[in-house]
């Protein structure tokens, strides 16, 4: 079961997980291990150098955050408090989805 956060909650978690996101994929866009990284607006884009841009966006009205990935499509997480992450359903978690694609990517990263 996921818990709904508030709005007064939801923007410092999701601007969190975004920075902390873009902060451990700096050093791979350093090595040119990515071509593009940006986070701006509360959209994070992540471009490979496959070609395939990934984005996470903070999607307010849901309070989620939303991946669209050119593999998977269109996701949506949802906070669960209880375990202090962001999760879909079937309780794959952001960063284990996130850390999968970018590792088919040939693009390590800890998060």
């Amino acid at each position: 079961m996921h818990t709904i956060m508030d709005e007064k909650h939801y923007h410092p978690v999701a601007n969190a997980t975004l920075m902390h996101i873009y902060d451990q994929l700096e050093d791979a866009f350093e090595a040119a291990k990515l071509d593009d990284l940006d986070l701006q607006g509360g959209i994070l884009t992540i471009a490979a150098r496959s070609g395939r841009t990934y984005l996470l966006t903070k999607h307010a009205p849901s309070l989620q955050i939303w991946y669209a990935s050119p593999i998977l499509g269109g996701l949506h997480f949802s906070y669960n408090e209880h375990a202090q992450c962001w999760a879909l359903p079937d309780n794959r978690t952001l960063y284990d989805v996130l850390r999968a694609e970018l590792k088919n990517e040939n693009v390590e990263v800890g998060l």
